[in-house]
């Protein structure tokens, strides 16, 4: 009938960018501590680089775990029923554990794996785990957000020959002009301009 609606309906709602998320890490700590990053500065050079152009935790994982401020800390790498390290795509999931008491926040990030040097985090203050005495669970997905580290050039998402499914080799690609770590502003059409399109993050109390 030359009725294209309800086909191009269809192909929208299935095609689009697919964002594999990284391997990460996470940190629990107290107020007024920024273990991963200060908005506005340049990165610290303790890993987060690594996890926001390569997807690997390794090195900043190592880096909280010195830190006398960060009360626990670890890498998630290993996909819930799967044996092996690496990133998850749609429907995949990592999990963790921790313990907490009041007045704690978490930290995390994991890399935006379509980009040159992005990663999802909570504010450089971290995620407050306490309603007072009560712990929160639940969705947390509406506190995460994207950052760009600030240490590469960005190229477009989903396409660029340096971004880590597309490039030569590790930690490859051009300097950034703007060498801050920053919250990521207009990006192009194809990212979800809601992070919880993306990533779930759940916090279950127990």
């Amino acid at each position: 009938d030359g009725g294209a609606g309800v086909e191009a309906t269809r192909l929208e709602e299935n095609t689009g960018l697919i964002v594999p998320l990284s391997p990460g890490v996470w940190a629990v700590h107290g107020d007024d501590v920024q273990p991963l990053f200060n908005s506005g500065s340049e990165d610290r050079g303790e890993g987060l680089a690594a996890i926001a152009e390569d997807g690997s935790a390794g090195t900043l994982a190592a880096s909280l775990s010195s830190k006398s401020d960060v009360a626990s800390s670890a890498a998630f790498d290993t996909p819930v029923g799967s044996s092996d390290p690496g990133a998850i795509g749609p429907g995949g999931t990592y999990s963790f554990s921790f313990e907490a008491s009041p007045g704690d926040k978490l930290s995390m990030a994991t890399m935006f794996v379509q980009s040159n040097d992005w990663f999802y985090t909570f504010s450089e203050d971290g995620l407050d785990l306490f309603d007072g005495n009560d712990p929160v669970t639940g969705d947390v997905s509406s506190s995460i957000l994207l950052y760009d580290s600030g240490t590469e050039e960005d190229q477009y998402p989903g396409a660029g020959a340096d971004q880590v499914i597309r490039q030569s080799a590790a930690n490859t690609g051009a300097v950034d002009s703007d060498t801050n770590v920053r919250a990521v502003t207009n990006p192009a059409s194809n990212v979800p301009s809601n992070a919880s399109s993306v990533i779930k993050v759940t916090i279950t109390a127990q």
